[in-house]
């Protein structure tokens, strides 16, 4: 049985930009974040037509990410079209039906993969910032603080820079753990506080509870970022 939390809080902005979606299936769990970059509607709309796409199928495939962010766009896009404000959203969706799980991130939401309570992997960003990363411009580290850090080249929604990145099906043990998370709540704590507060933790739960007070302390003191923006987070235990 999964073991999972979430939350999604609002920033500084009038409206919340940021949208969480979980979806209990019997084929499968849905997971996903999304930060809406231009109008609030963007990363809902992304993620309810992905979670109605899902409810038609029956089992996971190599192509369920690749059909549900492909509708999802047109729907966007189309909607971009009617709307006078443009802006798409970075989203990041795991699947999992507790023995196999399969993900998708566009724009600067992440997915983190922990193993034996340490970091595995975590999704590249699609971001000016993390391109200075690759070409050792920057430490890992400094993309939180970067002056491109919000300037993305992937996203949903803009059909000229519509380029989601899709993971492997990859078997997954008793000991995974899996943060997904919209950049306001990644920007706010270090990558080993994220394993430091899980090694403390026994539950989901208790895990992200720990990792917001960081977060919140942070945002508090401005320590990586002088704007307070939206945020969202799903710890998933195995």
């Amino acid at each position: 049985m999964l073991d999972f939390a979430s939350v999604c809080e609002k920033g500084e902005n009038a409206e919340n930009k940021d949208f969480l979606g979980i979806l209990e299936e019997p084929h499968c769990t849905f997971f996903a974040v999304a930060d809406g970059k231009g109008l609030a509607d963007t990363a809902k709309l992304a993620l309810t037509t992905m979670m109605e796409d899902l409810k038609q199928l029956g089992s996971i495939t190599t192509s369920t990410l690749p059909k549900l962010f492909g509708h999802a766009q047109e729907v966007l896009t189309q909607f971009q079209t009617e709307s006078v404000l443009p802006g798409g959203c970075a989203a990041a969706v795991l699947l999992t039906d507790g023995e196999v799980a399969v993900w998708a991130h566009i724009g600067d939401c992440r997915i983190y993969h922990l193993q034996d309570k340490m970091l595995y992997e975590i999704t590249p960003d699609h971001s000016d910032a993390y391109s200075r990363y690759e070409a050792g411009e920057i430490r890992y580290p400094k993309i939180r603080t970067d002056r491109t850090r919000h300037t993305n080249f992937h996203l949903m929604g803009m059909e000229q820079s519509f380029a989601p990145a899709f993971s492997k099906p990859m078997v997954v043990k008793k000991n995974d753990r899996f943060l997904v998370c919209t950049d306001g709540f990644w920007e706010n704590i270090h990558e080993r506080q994220v394993e430091r507060t899980l090694r403390r933790s026994r539950s989901a739960a208790g895990w992200l509870s720990r990792m917001e007070k960081i977060v919140k302390r942070n945002r508090e003191t401005g320590k990586y970022t002088r704007t307070l923006d939206d945020y969202s987070a799903i710890t998933i235990q195995i």
